[in-house]
């Protein structure tokens, strides 16, 4: 039934929000020397783009030239 589809996506999502946190709050921002870096962000960015993709929603991380920041 729809209901239950419903259900099941809100726990994928949550799954993944949760996986995301995770990883970025493991992710060893204080070491530059960190062996896995560049494959630890790729996998932070791929659960990023899954989580976008379950939200229907395109992230745009233009920098504008008026100041450094990210636009959503």
């Amino acid at each position: 039934t729809a209901g239950s589809q419903g259900t099941f996506d809100a726990i994928v999502m949550v799954k993944v929000l949760d996986s995301l946190i995770a990883m970025i709050q493991k992710f060893p921002y204080d070491d530059p020397t960190y062996d896995k870096l560049h494959e630890d962000l790729d996998k932070i960015r791929g659960k990023f783009k899954q989580l976008c993709s379950l939200l229907n929603v395109q992230p745009d991380f233009k920098i504008s030239t008026e100041g450094s920041g990210l636009s959503f």
